[in-house]
């Protein structure tokens, strides 16, 4: 399967890396192991000792060296060989594991998918926001997904799906009602938007207004970057008032291909209202239900339903609300096609 390698993909979430353990993850089909160095810092080789290709992260952490398990080899986070117990301890010149390049921000940590000589940390979004929420008013997840990564990011662009798959907690058919408006932000980026006003806001939302059943204003948004990183804001006020007198969320939504039919998926939901920790622990259980209990069964059954067949291929029927969808698609084969040099399809 071919992916976007000049990009960045979040490959855990910053605390899951623990000083002096090992975390094995297979991103994009790579088996990865992750580690933090002395200093903290986060560090990322390829699992498979070159020796005779054992797993590194069923070893251990010797000082800022990952020993291996089968033989005590020891890697660096540069991956180059440190240690040799056998013989008179000479380090073969090929003794090296592939070392990518990682960077923590914004709780998570972001994995650079090509050449680590190349990565650009520019690209790397700005969603800041996550460490300067309460804790009381933030949620956050992972959900491994049996689905391409594409699919979960289709399911985020078109968000009329809520008003049928969520309906009575996050949808009430405002987003279907509405029209939505796709703005290009250039290679790399879009926004798919959806305003309502005079219906009343779904029941996640209307409840916190200070007129619950009222007439409000509503907003939805997704901003995308590739490869698969969205940024959802959904909010509401009560109608013809400012947006900053109503409630507001900002959500993550980030997929990782783990291989051709499993996505890994990390969420994080924010908001500005209902700051309490019992509020949050039952938002926490409407969203883990939404997330696990609808959105998750369908993208599965979808892909099962596709039995490995392209997207394309399938010809899908198109409709007004897939333009972000398919806008993205292309972006990405575009930005897929040209890395590898490929002519257009």
């Amino acid at each position: 399967m071919d992916y976007l390698r000049s990009a960045w993909y979040v490959a855990a979430f910053a605390d899951e890396i623990v000083p002096g353990r090992l975390l094995a993850r297979t991103l994009l089909e790579q088996p990865i192991v992750l580690f933090r160095d002395g200093r903290g810092a986060v560090r990322a080789l390829a699992d498979t000792c070159p020796h005779r290709f054992a797993p590194l992260s069923m070893g251990r952490l010797h000082g800022d060296a990952v020993q291996c398990p089968y033989h005590g080899m020891r890697f660096d986070g540069a991956g180059r060989c440190v240690h040799n117990p056998h013989g008179e301890g000479a380090i073969p010149a090929a003794a090296r594991v592939r070392r990518h390049a990682v960077e923590e921000r914004h709780g998570f940590v972001w994995f650079w998918a090509g050449d680590a000589e190349h990565a650009d940390a520019a690209l790397i979004p700005d969603y800041g926001f996550t460490l300067r929420t309460p804790a009381d008013a933030s949620i956050r997840g992972y959900l491994p997904t049996r689905c391409d990564y594409r699919m979960l990011v289709d399911n985020i662009l078109d968000l009329t799906h809520a008003d049928f798959l969520h309906a009575g907690s996050l949808g009430n058919g405002s987003l279907t009602r509405s029209r939505s408006h796709l703005e290009d932000l250039g290679d790399r980026s879009c926004r798919m938007a959806w305003h309502a006003s005079g219906d009343v806001a779904p029941p996640a939302f209307d409840r916190h207004l200070a007129r619950p059943g009222a007439p409000s204003d509503q907003w939805t948004e997704v901003t995308w970057t590739a490869p698969a990183s969205m940024l959802l804001r959904v909010g509401a006020t009560l109608q013809g008032e400012p947006p900053e007198a109503g409630v507001d969320t900002f959500n993550l939504h980030i997929a990782t291909p783990e291989g051709p039919g499993t996505t890994h998926y990390w969420y994080w939901s924010t908001r500005n209202f209902a700051v309490d920790p019992d509020v949050n622990a039952a938002i926490r259980g409407m969203i883990e239900h939404a997330f696990a209990h609808e959105d998750k069964p369908m993208l599965e059954a979808q892909h099962r339903n596709m039995r490995g067949r392209e997207f394309w291929d399938l010809k899908p029927v198109l409709l007004p609300t897939d333009a972000g969808c398919v806008r993205v698609r292309r972006k990405l084969a575009a930005l897929i096609r040209d890395e590898a040099g490929q002519a257009p399809a």
